[in-house]
């Protein structure tokens, strides 16, 4: 059922402010331009910022600019999130220098602006480590050298983490280490994750036998390493059914008729699943082995 005229305009305008709020919150009705501007520029904080989280009008440059320049940092922060105008290269400064972190936040994480070169610096230096990250995890600028090690090397967790796994780096065989050594667990994965590198087999090992579940079940997944039988072995009796499934998965080992035999066997129906599979898949590759043999004689 619509709602009348002058239901709505008695609401918006009411003296009590929690009534104002309630019926600037509603989405069942479309606003007229002077109830709009009416709402930008209550005297109550939440009212403006309600105002500004809706999507149901098109605000003009003036509303723009009055909202990102609020008093009240929720109403620049509802603005700031809009993607519905363009903004300007001074309004876009203004955020990325503003002094809540949340506000230069949502300027970092915002993409319809290419950022300066000191624009990306400044970014990379501030003192929020959420702010940091944002602009780690942009991908319209080409990080330097110097921005690349102190990312990699930054005391936040999170920080480092966004560097890396960003891919428009090759990393120096120092970086790889620290990565994989990293105290992180989540760092450590995302190292493993990288295929821009070559592992040595001490940097394999030490993966395969990560004290983080996760870690190992990534190092079970590479296939740029051929594995010894030992960690093979060590693979498919791991604790985690992840890191098993992950060994099962691989195509570049040849398993033995005790192995196969054993994981028939297994607790776990996808894990006794797997081994089915591979059981069928070896037996498919010895059956075309002596086709090919008949053949050719």
């Amino acid at each position: 059922m619509s709602i009348d005229a002058f239901s709505i305009e008695s609401g918006l305008t009411d003296k009590n402010v929690h009534i104002r709020l309630s019926w600037s919150n509603r989405t069942d009705f479309t606003p007229t331009p002077e109830q709009v501007e009416r709402g930008l520029t209550d005297e109550n904080v939440e009212v403006r910022a309600a105002w500004a989280y809706r999507i149901d009008f098109i605000p003009n440059p003036q509303q723009i600019e009055r909202g990102l320049t609020d008093s009240c940092y929720e109403v620049k922060w509802a603005w700031a999130e809009r993607m519905d105008f363009t903004p300007t290269t001074e309004q876009i400064e203004r955020g990325l220098t503003d002094l809540e972190d949340v506000i230069r936040l949502v300027w970092a994480s915002r993409k319809d602006y290419t950022p300066t070169p000191e624009q990306v610096e400044r970014g990379l230096k501030d003192r929020s480590p959420e702010v940091r990250k944002a602009w780690a995890e942009r991908m319209d600028w080409t990080p330097t050298l110097e921005q690349i090690e102190k990312g990699l090397t930054d005391k936040h967790t999170d920080v480092r983490k966004a560097w890396s796994q960003r891919m428009d780096f090759t990393p120096t065989p120092k970086q790889v280490e620290r990565g994989l050594t990293d105290e992180s667990p989540e760092i450590r994965r995302a190292w493993a994750q990288r295929m821009d590198y070559t592992p040595s087999s001490e940097q394999v090992e030490h993966g395969l036998t990560d004290t983080a579940v996760l870690v190992r079940m990534e190092w079970a997944a590479r296939c740029d390493f051929t594995p010894t039988s030992e960690q093979i072995e060590r693979g498919i009796n791991d604790k985690s059914l992840k890191v098993v499934l992950a060994w099962l998965h691989r195509h570049d080992i040849t398993w033995t008729e005790a192995q196969i035999e054993r994981g028939l066997q297994h607790d776990n129906a996808k894990v006794r699943s797997s081994w089915e599979d591979i059981l069928r898949r070896q037996n498919e590759q010895s059956h075309e082995c002596h086709e090919s043999i008949m053949a050719s004689i």
